[in-house]
């Protein structure tokens, strides 16, 4: 299913999001009619929405605090205010169009309070059974689809050039709206990623003598709920990087390398880990986050100019100034733990690097390019997952 457009991280948003389209914001009011806040009064909220779209702007948008402004005006008891508040700025509404394939028709939606909501989940589908249908795109027209009946509805998504749907996502937590997210086919047995703007939102050099715990704040919120549920599903994951723990000692660096890595790791999921479960002991979290370090992470770090400069080995046998290396260390250790055989079209690389993507990809490796400005988020995922399940259904029998 080719995703057209996604604003799935700034949805989830990891600061939050300041303001909102309005355009989401008309979907998110028809939803708190009958769901969250069922009794307030939300005139004044359309009101807000039509000054909005008043302004001389091609995206018009309304500010959280705007919108809390508002809510705090209506007639409302606290509690309401309360729960329409706390999921405006929670974020659990998820906007994205997609294309329709073939394979998707009204059968896999069912007609809930006069929506359509998704039911049956095609294989390799963006979808999830959080989502609800709100209208079908045919060239600059939108189709709401609240009105139609399944035969209706199967008429319009098997139109001859398939038409692009578009989506919210309701779910009740941060946790949910990312197992709602695709985890990649059968055929991919490793992910990887890179470090530094990578699954960290900032550059160490390679190297750092600064706090691993306080450094490990700048992981990002996408890696570490992703990373969570590829444990809890048993998916392999690893990390690839030029940080080096040879030139962190060369230079009076504390950390570098499996070094910095490893407990960098640890302590973003620790934290993770305690944050979601507030039952959870601190000993249960470093258990259960070490034990996952030392014995299911997958790690190989080194820098190649600096290796060929300084290790007589590298200097007859370069070691080539991409991550074709660290994948080939990967593959073998891949192949000491589990004693099977790790092919390049069975993994998937989030980087930062062109270089490291192109050649990557030029393996046969499934390379996705990170934005450097924002570290890996959803956007980099689900462009991965895309070509993963898109790869993988073209090439499995129905």
């Amino acid at each position: 299913m080719g995703v057209s457009t996604s604003r799935v991280a700034e949805e989830i948003g990891e600061n939050g999001t300041l303001s909102h389209k309005v355009k989401d914001l008309e979907v998110l009011l028809d939803l708190f009619r009958g769901s969250v806040a069922s009794s307030i009064n939300i005139e004044p909220f359309c009101k807000l929405l039509d000054d909005a779209k008043k302004k001389k702007s091609k995206t018009p948008r309304v500010s959280t605090d705007e919108i809390k402004e508002t809510l705090n005006k209506i007639e409302a008891s606290s509690k309401e205010i309360k729960e329409a508040l706390f999921f405006l700025e929670t974020n659990k509404i998820q906007s994205f169009i997609c294309g329709c394939t073939e394979k998707l028709d009204s059968k896999n939606f069912e007609k809930i309070s006069g929506k359509w909501k998704v039911l049956d989940v095609p294989k390799g589908s963006r979808l999830s059974t959080f989502d609800t249908l709100v209208d079908v795109i045919q060239g600059q027209k939108n189709i709401r689809v609240d009105n139609l009946d399944g035969k209706e509805l199967s008429t319009l998504l098997k139109a001859k050039k398939f038409p692009k749907i578009r989506i919210h996502r309701k779910a009740n937590s941060k946790k949910e709206m990312y197992q709602a997210l695709r985890m990649p086919p059968p055929n991919i047995r490793l992910t990887l990623w890179d470090m530094d703007l990578c699954l960290l939102r900032i550059h160490t050099g390679g190297h750092t003598s600064t706090k691993i715990q306080a450094l490990s704040k700048q992981v990002t919120e996408a890696f570490c709920y992703i990373i969570d549920i590829m444990i809890e599903r048993k998916r392999p994951v690893g990390v690839v990087t030029f940080s080096d723990k040879l030139v962190a000692k060369a230079t009076g660096s504390h950390y570098g390398g499996e070094d910095l890595v490893k407990p960098l790791v640890f302590h973003a999921l620790r934290r993770h880990w305690m944050k979601l479960d507030r039952t959870l002991e601190l000993t249960d979290a470093i258990t259960k986050s070490r034990n996952f370090v030392e014995n299911d992470l997958y790690v190989n770090a080194a820098y190649p100019e600096w290796r060929n400069a300084h290790i007589e080995k590298f200097k007859q046998n370069p070691m080539p100034n991409s991550k074709e290396w660290h994948i080939a260390r990967t593959r073998e250790d891949f192949k000491k733990k589990t004693g099977q055989t790790l092919e390049h079209s069975e993994m998937i690389l989030f980087d930062d690097g062109d270089r490291n993507i192109d050649e990557a990809n030029d393996q046969n490796v499934i390379g996705v390019l990170v934005d450097d400005k924002t570290g890996f988020t959803v956007v980099a995922w689900e462009e991965a997952m895309e070509r993963a399940w898109t790869e993988y259904l073209q090439n499995t029998p129905n």
